[in-house]
């Protein structure tokens, strides 16, 4: 007598829904930019747009970076002192920076005319220009990018170096030669940095002065810690890979989980014997080193053929089984009972010693 071929199961529908919401997820958060913490321009910040990294090379030079409002830098400016201020301010605090003879170097935010910087500025796209004028600090750096915008003068006076189409990439003052412009601070950030002469540049601009002071009107600004956390320095591919990495041992757990526990009966095309069925639980019990599951399927293999022709039912409590195989057998009720159902198996070892000693009991009552 043949049965029918079993067919093969693929994989279910569960399990074909989490591996499309895992890759989703995956997919979504390597295309999706995490937003990391920081305050733009911030020389506490270490987020791409900070300029953290600016603040440590002037540092590690032996000059004095501090984050301050403008409150204080009205106090504090004087002429050894460089201030970078990317912010809008009153009147009253403007002439009393120029009046302090600090070296000023303007940045993206502030209010051009209110500075006496009379012109235009004009969106480039990331272009990489060469200094082009007298100035030492420029010529040191030689090229500098990416340059986003630059400044067009409208009146005669002042110099500019690294010129474009419709204007330069850094702008001196026509009046007040301490003070510059640079239109496009992309390269004082610690994602621009490195590239080309930028650092050159900002170092030598920056740190002209023994301290410098980076200006802004938002009090939040000045604690380094009221934006910046301890994750904000970690790269920007951290995120995506740890949420990855999450995902993927999720779905692992999940699909994992299906082969602990009890095991599920399944409809089977052939006839197998109750008690080969439970010792191949047992041995798949004990594979997955699953041994009190293990012990319960070998006992009740055991169980299932020493009932057979002793009046044993399928439903029997365990008293009635083991008065009625004490009986059959010659052993004590108490060994009986701590074999086919109080010991307790805990590993490998114990799990062989049950088995063997099974066996034995097995061969010792069918031989009464």
């Amino acid at each position: 007598m043949t049965s029918a071929p079993v067919k093969p199961k693929g994989p279910s529908a569960l399990t074909i829904i989490l591996t499309i919401a895992a890759i989703m997820a995956v997919l979504i958060m390597v295309l999706v930019r995490v937003p990391t913490k920081g305050i733009a321009m911030s020389p506490s910040s270490t987020a791409k747009d900070g300029t953290r990294a600016v603040a440590e090379i002037l540092r590690d030079n032996g000059i004095a970076v501090e984050e301050i409002t403008t409150l204080e830098a009205v106090t504090l400016a004087g002429p050894e002192t460089t201030l970078v201020i990317h912010s809008h301010m009153d009147d009253d605090a403007r002439k009393a920076l120029i009046d302090s003879r600090a070296t000023i170097v303007l940045i993206t935010g502030v209010e051009l005319e209110e500075w006496g910087f009379i012109g235009t500025v004009h969106r480039k796209h990331d272009i990489s220009l060469r200094a082009e004028c007298e100035d030492p600090d420029a010529q040191e750096a030689y090229r500098i990018s990416p340059i986003r915008w630059l400044y067009k003068p409208e009146v005669p006076g002042g110099h500019g170096c690294f010129p474009g189409a419709e204007g330069y990439g850094w702008f001196q003052h026509p009046d007040h030669p301490q003070i510059s412009y640079l239109p496009s601070s992309a390269i004082l950030t610690n994602e621009y940095l490195s590239r080309e002469g930028n650092a050159a540049f900002a170092l030598r601009k920056l740190g002209s002065q023994p301290q410098v002071y980076w200006v802004s009107t938002d009090d939040s600004r000045v604690n380094p810690y009221s934006q910046t956390g301890a994750w904000s320095g970690l790269p920007d591919w951290f995120f995506p890979l740890m949420g990855g990495l999450t995902l993927t041992l999720g779905w692992w757990v999940l699909y994992r989980s299906r082969r602990f526990g009890k095991l599920v009966a399944e409809p089977l095309p052939v006839v197998v014997p109750a008690s080969e069925v439970n010792e191949g639980r047992s041995i798949l019990y004990q594979r997955g080193k699953n041994y009190g599951h293990a012990a319960r399927a070998l006992r009740a293999a055991a169980i299932s053929r020493l009932a057979k022709g002793r009046g044993i039912s399928d439903d029997a409590r365990p008293e009635i089984v083991v008065d009625t195989l004490a009986r059959a057998s010659g052993y004590p009720p108490a060994v009986i009972a701590d074999l086919l159902y109080e010991r307790p198996v805990t590993g490998d070892s114990d799990l062989v010693t049950l088995a063997t000693e099974l066996d034995r009991f097995e061969r010792d009552i069918n031989v009464q």
